[in-house]
């Protein structure tokens, strides 16, 4: 008997059938929620009643400025932020004209999108209505320094959001391998922070922390040092929301960046945490197809999930397409590609004073490769895969099976993670 199962990659779908008296194949799926009937009466019905902040309806009135400059911070286009509603729901409760509203995209550390990206995220009726701007976090001009954490760090946020009369911050609560969840005030900083502060908030140290991991917001540092930065300059709302498997609006958490996203990332612990039974010597996951596996950076998140549950020594194969490479030429592929050996490079990083943009992501997979293989099955050529240290394949159910025979186990234990990043599996 054959077990057929559809991986999502890219804007599609992976077929992967695998025999079961070869196999013991354990499915990992978070629980998947029906979607709001009405999103927009549930947007409207949490605009009026947000969790610990002012109505959006009377944020205006609460404002003495008669010509008030409105930000809406974005998330950019590897996410799937719905916000070509979103953003003319805000601007219609908040009862200010178009001209008074300008979009800012929180790029963190990533590329500016597009304007295909753009068109795609956020239609052709936003892209004429507003102003938009790709924060970058390279430009020292517009930056401006709102203070220091708890901790020291200096807090560069881009001007226009700092100088903004009314702030806003859109995002999508999910889980998320640093900060628990993503959503909340991951909109401010990391997304238009300045490189600087970035770089503090992602140092070596935080990120090895047991704590910066996997849907914990209790004590995890990652989440705390956002947090803490964001107060120095906050947004005076935020709208988050939740979504099913099938990228549709599950819930809106509309309110004070702390309150709404706390409430946020309760429902989604419940829907995304999967309790299994064991370990496995081979696990398969992804990125959950488009925009989330658009490239090799992104798609650490999905090896990282697999990760928690992968035994040591064992395999994790990547399904991801990797449409825009690793991405190239970015500081990601710079670093990997060093000729250094995997703990070498990761001594490195762990003792060097000096951080290097995208080096987080670079020591989460060097983690991971520490302690187990990994393959990846993309859109990237083999010298791009040998690139980033992982072994490269063009034939996800004849690597398994190879795995299955140098093994030699009989009924090989196989866990499938589908949607890797929505996804914490819990021993």
């Amino acid at each position: 008997m054959r077990q057929p199962l559809k991986l999502p990659y890219g804007k599609g779908a992976l077929d992967l059938c695998l025999d079961t008296s070869l196999f013991d194949v354990h499915v990992i799926l978070p629980e998947d929620t029906l979607p709001l009937k009405s999103p927009e009466k549930s947007f409207l019905k949490n605009a009026k009643e947000p969790l610990g902040s002012t109505p959006l309806r009377k944020l205006t009135a609460s404002k003495s400025n008669k010509s008030l400059s409105v930000i809406i911070v974005i998330s950019d286009h590897t996410r799937p932020v719905p916000d070509r509603l979103l953003i003319p729901w805000i601007v219609t409760e908040l009862g200010v004209n178009d001209s008074s509203v300008s979009i800012l995209v929180g790029t963190g550390t990533h590329r500016a999108p597009t304007n295909e990206e753009l068109f795609s995220m956020l239609g052709s009726e936003i892209l004429n209505r507003f102003e938009i701007i790709s924060h970058d976090c390279k430009d020292i001009k517009n930056l401006t320094n709102v203070g220091h954490s708890k901790c020291g760090g200096a807090c560069l946020l881009h001007n226009r959001y700092v100088d903004a009369d009314i702030k806003i911050a859109t995002g999508f609560i999910e889980p998320h391998l640093f900060a628990g969840f993503s959503g909340g005030s991951k909109a401010i900083v990391p997304g238009i922070a300045g490189l600087e502060t970035i770089s503090y908030f992602h140092r070596a140290r935080i990120i090895a922390d047991p704590l910066t991991t996997w849907g914990n917001t209790d004590q995890n540092p990652v989440l705390q040092l956002s947090r803490d930065m964001t107060s120095l300059c906050p947004p005076d709302c935020i709208v988050n929301v939740t979504m099913n498997l099938k990228k549709q609006v599950t819930g809106f958490f509309i309110g004070e960046y702390r309150t709404a996203h706390n409430s946020g990332c309760q429902a989604v612990e419940k829907q995304s945490c999967t309790l299994v039974q064991q370990k496995y010597p081979v696990v398969i996951t992804t990125n959950s197809g488009y925009p989330l596996d658009m490239n090799f950076y992104q798609t650490v998140k999905g090896i990282s999930a697999a990760s928690q549950i992968a035994e040591e020594g064992g395999t994790i194969i990547a399904v991801s397409e990797c449409s825009n490479g690793i991405p190239g030429n970015s500081e990601f592929e710079k670093l990997l590609s060093q000729n250094l050996s995997t703990d070498n490079l990761l001594n490195e990083i762990m003792n060097s004073h000096t951080i290097h943009q995208d080096q987080w992501q670079v020591q989460t997979l060097l983690q991971i490769l520490q302690k187990h293989k990994v393959f990846l099955y993309s859109a990237m050529n083999k010298e791009k895969v040998k690139l980033v240290r992982v072994n490269y394949i063009s034939d996800l159910e004849k690597t398994v099976n190879e795995i299955r025979t140098s093994l030699d186990i009989n009924r090989l234990p196989v866990a499938v993670i589908p949607y890797g990043p929505l996804t914490i599996p819990v021993l």
